[in-house]
Protein backbone atom coordinates (compact mmCIF):
# COMPACT_ATOMS: atom_id res chain seq x y z
CA UNK A 1 0.00 0.00 0.00
CA UNK A 2 1.12 3.62 -0.97
CA UNK A 3 1.52 5.59 1.66
CA UNK A 4 1.48 9.64 1.30
CA UNK A 5 2.73 12.75 3.89
CA UNK A 6 0.22 15.57 3.09
CA UNK A 7 1.19 19.14 3.35
CA UNK A 8 -0.50 22.55 4.29
CA UNK A 9 1.03 25.77 3.31
CA UNK A 10 3.14 23.97 1.11
CA UNK A 11 4.31 26.12 -1.87
CA UNK A 12 6.69 28.38 0.15
CA UNK A 13 8.83 28.90 3.54
CA UNK A 14 8.73 26.30 6.04
CA UNK A 15 6.39 24.09 4.11
CA UNK A 16 7.76 23.81 0.93
CA UNK A 17 11.13 23.23 2.58
CA UNK A 18 9.59 20.03 4.67
CA UNK A 19 8.13 18.64 1.33
CA UNK A 20 11.16 18.74 0.67
CA UNK A 21 12.74 16.86 3.31
CA UNK A 22 10.36 14.30 3.25
CA UNK A 23 10.50 13.80 -0.07
CA UNK A 24 14.52 13.11 0.93
CA UNK A 25 13.21 10.59 3.05
CA UNK A 26 10.90 8.91 0.69
CA UNK A 27 7.66 10.10 1.19
CA UNK A 28 5.14 10.54 -1.49
CA UNK A 29 3.53 13.71 -1.02
CA UNK A 30 0.37 15.47 -1.85
CA UNK A 31 0.87 18.89 -1.85
CA UNK A 32 -1.75 21.78 -0.54
CA UNK A 33 -1.61 25.42 -0.92
CA UNK A 34 -3.37 28.39 -1.95
CA UNK A 35 -4.59 28.87 -5.90
CA UNK A 36 -2.11 30.48 -8.03
CA UNK A 37 1.25 29.46 -6.21
CA UNK A 38 2.80 27.88 -8.51
CA UNK A 39 2.26 24.27 -6.82
CA UNK A 40 2.30 22.23 -9.84
CA UNK A 41 5.99 23.08 -11.23
CA UNK A 42 6.89 22.52 -7.73
CA UNK A 43 5.16 19.52 -7.47
CA UNK A 44 6.99 18.53 -10.51
CA UNK A 45 9.90 19.42 -9.44
CA UNK A 46 10.37 17.60 -6.45
CA UNK A 47 9.00 14.47 -7.53
CA UNK A 48 11.50 14.38 -10.48
CA UNK A 49 14.65 15.24 -8.25
CA UNK A 50 13.40 12.92 -5.32
CA UNK A 51 11.90 10.27 -7.36
CA UNK A 52 8.65 10.04 -5.37
CA UNK A 53 4.98 10.46 -6.27
CA UNK A 54 3.78 14.39 -5.64
CA UNK A 55 0.69 15.34 -6.02
CA UNK A 56 -1.17 18.46 -5.57
CA UNK A 57 -4.35 20.16 -4.30
CA UNK A 58 -5.24 23.89 -4.49
CA UNK A 59 -7.88 25.39 -2.18
CA UNK A 60 -8.46 27.69 0.38
CA UNK A 61 -8.72 26.23 3.92
CA UNK A 62 -10.80 28.77 5.91
CA UNK A 63 -13.89 27.61 3.77
CA UNK A 64 -15.15 23.96 5.21
CA UNK A 65 -16.84 23.25 1.72
CA UNK A 66 -13.16 23.44 0.68
CA UNK A 67 -11.98 21.06 3.23
CA UNK A 68 -14.13 18.94 2.24
CA UNK A 69 -13.31 18.86 -1.26
CA UNK A 70 -9.90 18.15 -0.74
CA UNK A 71 -11.23 15.29 1.31
CA UNK A 72 -12.71 13.94 -1.16
CA UNK A 73 -10.01 14.56 -3.70
CA UNK A 74 -7.78 11.89 -1.20
CA UNK A 75 -10.60 9.22 -0.90
CA UNK A 76 -11.72 9.43 -4.23
CA UNK A 77 -8.00 8.92 -5.41
CA UNK A 78 -7.24 6.42 -3.02
CA UNK A 79 -4.16 8.44 -1.33
CA UNK A 80 -3.54 6.79 1.80
CA UNK A 81 -2.55 9.58 4.20
CA UNK A 82 -0.69 8.67 7.23
CA UNK A 83 1.38 11.69 7.94
CA UNK A 84 -0.33 15.28 8.35
CA UNK A 85 1.54 18.14 8.49
CA UNK A 86 -0.83 21.46 9.40
CA UNK A 87 1.91 24.20 8.23
CA UNK A 88 -0.44 26.35 6.65
CA UNK A 89 -0.90 29.90 8.67
CA UNK A 90 0.30 33.19 9.05
CA UNK A 91 1.03 35.81 11.41
CA UNK A 92 1.92 39.95 11.84
CA UNK A 93 2.67 42.31 14.03
CA UNK A 94 0.59 44.84 14.94
CA UNK A 95 -1.54 47.23 17.71
CA UNK A 96 -4.67 45.70 18.46
CA UNK A 97 -6.93 48.64 17.85
CA UNK A 98 -5.14 48.29 14.29
CA UNK A 99 -6.61 45.05 13.41
CA UNK A 100 -9.25 45.12 10.81
CA UNK A 101 -12.37 42.71 11.05
CA UNK A 102 -11.13 41.04 8.04
CA UNK A 103 -7.28 40.75 9.15
CA UNK A 104 -9.15 38.99 12.60
CA UNK A 105 -11.40 36.70 11.08
CA UNK A 106 -8.83 35.44 8.71
CA UNK A 107 -6.21 34.63 11.13
CA UNK A 108 -8.13 33.37 13.55
CA UNK A 109 -10.39 31.06 10.71
CA UNK A 110 -6.48 29.73 9.15
CA UNK A 111 -4.60 29.61 12.59
CA UNK A 112 -7.55 28.29 14.65
CA UNK A 113 -10.37 26.93 12.54
CA UNK A 114 -8.39 25.34 8.96
CA UNK A 115 -5.62 23.42 11.47
CA UNK A 116 -8.54 21.69 13.87
CA UNK A 117 -10.84 20.77 11.06
CA UNK A 118 -8.42 19.26 8.83
CA UNK A 119 -7.27 17.18 11.69
CA UNK A 120 -10.36 16.28 12.51
CA UNK A 121 -11.79 15.37 9.08
CA UNK A 122 -8.40 13.37 8.25
CA UNK A 123 -8.48 11.51 11.28
CA UNK A 124 -10.29 8.68 9.76
CA UNK A 125 -7.89 8.30 7.36
CA UNK A 126 -5.05 8.49 9.68
CA UNK A 127 -6.77 5.86 12.19
CA UNK A 128 -7.35 3.65 8.93
CA UNK A 129 -3.55 3.98 7.76
CA UNK A 130 -1.79 3.60 11.51
CA UNK A 131 0.67 3.85 12.61
CA UNK A 132 0.21 7.95 11.68
CA UNK A 133 1.44 10.81 12.32
CA UNK A 134 0.52 14.62 12.92
CA UNK A 135 2.55 17.65 12.92
CA UNK A 136 0.96 20.84 14.17
CA UNK A 137 3.44 24.28 13.85
CA UNK A 138 2.64 26.78 16.36
CA UNK A 139 5.32 29.03 16.95
CA UNK A 140 8.44 29.50 19.71
CA UNK A 141 5.19 32.55 21.47
CA UNK A 142 2.93 30.27 22.16
CA UNK A 143 1.79 30.80 25.43
CA UNK A 144 3.77 33.11 26.32
CA UNK A 145 2.77 37.34 26.59
CA UNK A 146 3.60 38.87 22.89
CA UNK A 147 2.07 42.83 22.92
CA UNK A 148 1.70 43.65 19.23
CA UNK A 149 0.97 39.96 18.37
CA UNK A 150 -1.47 39.46 20.53
CA UNK A 151 -3.58 37.55 18.43
CA UNK A 152 -1.09 35.74 16.45
CA UNK A 153 0.19 34.70 19.72
CA UNK A 154 -3.07 33.05 20.76
CA UNK A 155 -3.86 31.40 17.98
CA UNK A 156 -0.72 29.96 18.34
CA UNK A 157 -1.33 29.14 22.02
CA UNK A 158 -4.09 27.35 21.10
CA UNK A 159 -2.05 25.26 18.80
CA UNK A 160 0.46 24.04 20.95
CA UNK A 161 -2.62 23.21 24.12
CA UNK A 162 -4.56 21.22 21.31
CA UNK A 163 -1.69 19.53 19.99
CA UNK A 164 -0.47 18.31 23.49
CA UNK A 165 -4.14 17.37 24.49
CA UNK A 166 -4.59 15.33 21.09
CA UNK A 167 -1.59 13.83 21.58
CA UNK A 168 -2.22 11.31 24.55
CA UNK A 169 -6.01 11.05 23.29
CA UNK A 170 -4.96 9.51 19.89
CA UNK A 171 -2.20 7.55 21.30
CA UNK A 172 -4.22 4.78 21.28
CA UNK A 173 -5.61 4.67 18.14
CA UNK A 174 -1.69 4.16 16.85
CA UNK A 175 -1.10 8.18 15.83
CA UNK A 176 1.23 10.36 17.10
CA UNK A 177 0.71 14.05 18.01
CA UNK A 178 3.81 16.67 17.54
CA UNK A 179 4.15 20.26 17.62
CA UNK A 180 6.61 22.78 16.84
CA UNK A 181 7.65 25.76 17.88
CA UNK A 182 10.01 27.39 15.55
CA UNK A 183 11.01 31.26 16.37
CA UNK A 184 12.17 33.77 13.31
CA UNK A 185 12.12 31.96 10.38
CA UNK A 186 13.27 34.67 7.27
CA UNK A 187 10.79 32.72 4.81
CA UNK A 188 10.34 36.34 2.37
CA UNK A 189 12.15 39.37 1.75
CA UNK A 190 9.54 40.87 4.44
CA UNK A 191 10.19 38.94 6.83
CA UNK A 192 13.62 38.97 6.46
CA UNK A 193 13.87 42.72 7.04
CA UNK A 194 11.38 42.73 9.74
CA UNK A 195 13.99 40.52 11.88
CA UNK A 196 16.73 42.56 10.66
CA UNK A 197 15.29 45.82 12.02
CA UNK A 198 13.81 43.69 15.04
CA UNK A 199 15.23 44.09 18.57
CA UNK A 200 17.56 41.25 19.93
CA UNK A 201 14.95 38.93 20.81
CA UNK A 202 13.85 38.47 17.55
CA UNK A 203 17.29 38.04 15.88
CA UNK A 204 18.51 35.28 18.43
CA UNK A 205 16.29 33.03 17.45
CA UNK A 206 16.35 33.20 14.03
CA UNK A 207 17.27 29.99 11.82
CA UNK A 208 17.01 29.03 7.89
CA UNK A 209 13.47 27.10 6.90
CA UNK A 210 15.34 24.82 5.80
CA UNK A 211 17.15 23.61 8.87
CA UNK A 212 13.76 24.44 11.11
CA UNK A 213 11.93 22.01 8.48
CA UNK A 214 14.62 19.18 8.84
CA UNK A 215 14.68 19.26 12.78
CA UNK A 216 10.62 18.83 12.53
CA UNK A 217 10.46 16.19 10.44
CA UNK A 218 13.39 14.18 12.02
CA UNK A 219 11.73 15.18 15.62
CA UNK A 220 8.25 13.44 14.26
CA UNK A 221 9.73 10.89 13.33
CA UNK A 222 11.39 10.06 16.26
CA UNK A 223 7.91 10.87 18.34
CA UNK A 224 8.52 14.25 20.04
CA UNK A 225 6.09 15.67 21.18
CA UNK A 226 7.20 19.22 21.70
CA UNK A 227 9.81 20.44 19.27
CA UNK A 228 11.92 23.30 19.63
CA UNK A 229 14.69 23.89 16.93
CA UNK A 230 17.61 24.05 18.89
CA UNK A 231 19.20 24.88 22.14
CA UNK A 232 19.51 27.96 21.91
CA UNK A 233 15.89 28.62 21.14
CA UNK A 234 14.85 26.40 23.79
CA UNK A 235 17.03 28.05 25.97
CA UNK A 236 15.14 31.52 25.47
CA UNK A 237 11.33 29.51 25.73
CA UNK A 238 12.32 28.42 28.74
CA UNK A 239 14.04 32.24 30.20
CA UNK A 240 11.10 34.08 28.53
CA UNK A 241 8.69 31.44 30.04
CA UNK A 242 10.09 31.97 33.61
CA UNK A 243 9.96 35.84 33.04
CA UNK A 244 7.47 37.73 35.45
CA UNK A 245 4.57 38.96 32.64
CA UNK A 246 5.87 42.66 32.72
CA UNK A 247 9.14 41.78 31.68
CA UNK A 248 8.46 39.54 28.70
CA UNK A 249 5.70 42.21 27.44
CA UNK A 250 8.39 44.96 27.76
CA UNK A 251 11.05 42.57 25.56
CA UNK A 252 8.08 42.40 22.77
CA UNK A 253 7.18 46.46 23.01
CA UNK A 254 10.45 47.12 22.54
CA UNK A 255 10.77 44.80 19.51
CA UNK A 256 8.03 46.41 17.94
CA UNK A 257 8.74 50.00 18.98
CA UNK A 258 12.30 49.69 17.33
CA UNK A 259 10.63 47.80 14.00
CA UNK A 260 8.69 50.58 13.82
CA UNK A 261 11.27 53.66 14.01
CA UNK A 262 13.07 51.40 11.28
CA UNK A 263 10.31 51.32 9.25
CA UNK A 264 9.99 54.88 9.87
CA UNK A 265 13.43 55.67 8.97
CA UNK A 266 13.29 54.07 5.98
CA UNK A 267 10.44 55.77 4.80
CA UNK A 268 11.78 59.46 5.05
Amino acid sequence: MIKYTLITGASSGIGLEMAKVCAEKGMNLLLISLPKEDLEAKSISISTKYKIKAKYFECDLTEISEINDLIKWVEDNGFNVNFLINNAGFGGTMSFDEMGEEYINKMIDLNIKATTNVMNKFLPLLKSNSPSRILNVSSIISNLVAPYKSLYAATKTYVINLSLSLAYELREHGISVSVLLPGATPTNKIVSNQIEQGAYAARATVMGANQVARIAIEKTIKGKIIITTGIKNRLIRKLISALPHRFSALIAINQYKKQKNNDELNRN
